[in-house]
């Protein structure tokens, strides 16, 4: 678990630096998320009580002209993937956060996330944080693989701060970013740094919040059967596949969009345009999704299976519609949030299966499709429902990584077989 071949005087400066970035991502991540629930009161609630507006034309004009900004906006700070696993995957690949891109990126998600957007903040602060990280590796001339952990640590400290949990920020980081060091090492270089940078994020968040971050879901008490870890097997693959669903609409809308690459702002305004009917027609859909979950719990029995069901996807296909047209955020509420309504549906077609049941293998299978990191979303999902239904999670994660893995290897080999033969054309 310990490199030999470190020197202790450096490894000690490093994890000093970690500790500085832990603070930093909780004072980012508190100041962004405060700023984004304030503005979104004044706008939502003082302003459209103030103007009078009818709710449905209020969504659609403030839907529709926050996609005007978020193209202008855009087009002046470039169009730059703000999309976590994305993100998370190129960090992998090089080691580095382009720390430049992170201001663009944090201020048009600001604007996205007060227009009412079905995303997330949790991707443009990992940007953020990710590339303060990079940056201070820059300012102290740091070598490779310092500069590769300063960027875990930075990513795991903001995620840390998002659920007040130091070993889910470790997990993801550690989970998410594919590449650099393996085997044991990783403990030493990835691990460790992201635990302390996550350890002090977490204490310095609930500082500033003066809450942890509690269990959001509340279900009738529950005591584990055999026979929920069958029911956990086919609803963590319904999970699963709806989140390949919303990985495959989110990939064709945005081949779909390619064609308007030079023209930002129209993008953004149908983007826009989109997001306000949606919202209009659906106000459950508008938002991240965080507090409009608990009222799909409250009052799914008045809003019936099939609205529930239409709610879950068009909340999805809202998601992957505003990031296709250049709208900045996160789609793990938005998973959350569809992943409840399916759950709760299912509860409604067969109360057999206890709720709490449906809504965490339905969460935790889509979860690890869409996010692919098995551990952090059994831990996340744990975090978000009962801890004793930790073994129907553990079921429906496996189930849901396996489908994932396996659809995902048939893709590969279909891409590498068209490739070959478009190859032996050309040679013919």
């Amino acid at each position: 678990m310990i490199d030999p071949q470190v020197r202790p005087k450096s490894y000690l400066r490093l994890m000093a630096l970690v500790i500085l970035l832990g603070l930093i991502s909780a004072l980012i991540t508190f100041t962004f998320m405060a700023l984004v629930h304030q503005g979104t009161y004044l706008l939502w609630t003082e302003a459209a009580q103030a103007l009078g507006i009818a709710p449905p034309l209020f969504t659609l004009l403030v839907c529709t002209l926050g996609g005007l900004l978020v193209g202008l906006l855009v087009k002046f700070f470039g169009d730059h993937s703000g999309i976590f696993f994305e993100v998370m995957r190129e960090f992998g690949k090089t080691g580095r956060f382009d720390y430049r891109n992170a201001p663009g990126i944090v201020i048009t998600a600001f604007v996205s996330l007060l227009s009412g957007a079905s995303l997330g903040p949790e991707a443009p602060l990992a940007d953020a944080c990710g590339g303060i990280g990079t940056l201070v590796s820059d300012k102290f001339k740091l070598d490779e693989q310092e500069t590769r952990t300063l960027g875990y640590s930075g990513v795991s400290g903001m995620l840390a701060a998002f659920i007040t949990n130091p070993f889910g920020g470790a997990l993801l980081g550690l989970e998410s970013a594919q590449g650099g060091v393996t085997g044991k090492a990783a403990y030493f270089w990835v691990l460790f740094p992201s635990l302390l940078a996550s350890a002090v994020s977490t204490v310095v968040f609930v500082l500033l919040t003066g809450t942890f971050f509690e269990t959001l879901y509340k279900f009738p008490k529950y005591t584990p059967r055999l026979v929920d870890m069958l029911y956990a097997a086919p609803l963590g693959v319904l999970g699963a596949v709806v989140g390949v669903l919303f990985m495959l609409s989110l990939k064709h809308l945005q081949q779909l969009f390619q064609a308007l690459k030079g023209r930002l702002v129209l993008r953004g305004v149908l983007g826009g345009l989109g997001m306000g009917v949606i919202g209009a027609l659906l106000p459950l859909t508008l938002f991240s999704g965080e507090e409009e979950t608990t009222e799909l719990i409250t009052d799914a029995a008045e809003i019936g299976v099939v609205m529930l069901i239409v709610l879950g996807l068009m909340k999805l296909f809202a998601t992957s519609l505003l990031l296709a047209t250049g709208w900045k955020g996160g789609y793990i509420f938005p998973i959350m949030f569809a992943s409840v309504a399916l759950g709760m549906a299912i509860d409604l077609l067969f109360p057999g299966i206890p709720v709490a049941v449906a809504v965490a293998a339905t969460m935790a299978g889509a979860l690890v499709a869409t996010l692919r990191a098995p551990l952090y979303a059994a831990l996340f999902t744990l975090v978000l429902v009962q801890k004793e239904t930790a073994s129907v999670i553990a079921v429906a994660v496996v189930v849901g990584a396996l489908l994932t893995a396996f659809l995902g290897l048939r893709e590969a080999r279909r891409a590498a077989a068209q490739a070959q033969t478009a190859q032996d054309v050309s040679h013919e």
